[in-house]
């Protein structure tokens, strides 16, 4: 008899040890679906950015053949190369954040991931009358897996963005802040926005629930997938909010 329950208890444990690991695969490949996912709600920006790129190249090396005019040449010839590195940034960050190479933990410096996560919104805030703040020391490193952290930054950016077009306080304000304390990195996003209602507070990193519709609807994953990753990352996710002021989120991070 007491074989039978040690082949039982046995059985048991292993079932519990594939479960949990079935459990690990589904959330690994959730965070990585929805990483694309939110890559994926950018491409209207993108295409919007690379339209606004292509335009006055293409009216200017119109002009310059047409006219022959040296000054316009010049012109065309420095648009065409200022507007190409714009346009290879957003498609680097893009790809960046796409690698699986960036799901290894490495040292990164935090200001250029934060850089890098801008150009994957392809969209300048200032175009929709932002005004954007970065407070991120230029030498503050930390170890983490980039695309991950990425993930997580550009979901907060995107919800902070929707936030203030949706209205709030009179300035439209996007606010990156950075800094090492007690051997943590904390990053928050703060923005002017609308702000979340009481009655929702308890539950916007519930799965897909969601408070946004319409042009910057969302699918109710991206907080609940951002809470997921930085516990995946050894952190902490908080906010906090006032209806008409705007949020804050922040994340705290080993420095690994």
């Amino acid at each position: 008899m007491s074989v039978v329950l040690r082949d039982q208890k046995r059985g048991q444990r292993s079932s519990e040890q594939e479960l949990k690991a079935e459990n690990q695969r589904l959330r690994d490949q959730l965070c990585r679906l929805q990483r694309l996912a939110a890559m994926g709600t950018t491409t209207a920006m993108v295409a919007h950015e690379f339209n606004n790129i292509l335009t006055p190249m293409m009216a200017l090396a119109q002009v310059a053949q047409k006219r022959g005019d040296r000054w316009i040449l010049g012109k065309a010839v420095r648009r065409a190369y200022d507007s190409s590195h714009r346009a290879k940034a957003i498609c680097e960050a893009l790809l960046g954040m796409a690698d699986r190479r960036g799901e290894e933990t490495q040292e990164v410096v935090l200001a250029t991931l934060v850089d890098e996560t801008l150009a994957a919104m392809a969209r300048d805030p200032s175009k929709d009358g932002i005004r954007l703040v970065k407070n991120v020391p230029a030498r503050l490193r930390i170890a983490t897996r980039p695309a991950e952290l990425k993930q997580v930054l550009l979901n907060l950016l995107m919800n902070a963005r929707a936030a203030v077009k949706a209205g709030g306080a009179g300035i439209k304000r996007i606010s990156i802040s950075a800094k090492r304390r007690n051997g943590h990195v904390h990053l928050a996003v703060a923005d002017t926005g609308e702000g979340i209602r009481p009655e929702d507070r308890e539950k916007i990193f519930t799965p897909f629930y969601s408070t946004r519709d319409g042009e910057d609807g969302g699918s109710g994953l991206g907080l609940s997938v951002c809470q997921e990753v930085v516990r995946r990352l050894n952190g902490k996710i908080t906010f906090r909010s006032e209806v008409g002021k705007g949020s804050r989120f922040a994340v705290a991070l080993p420095a690994g």
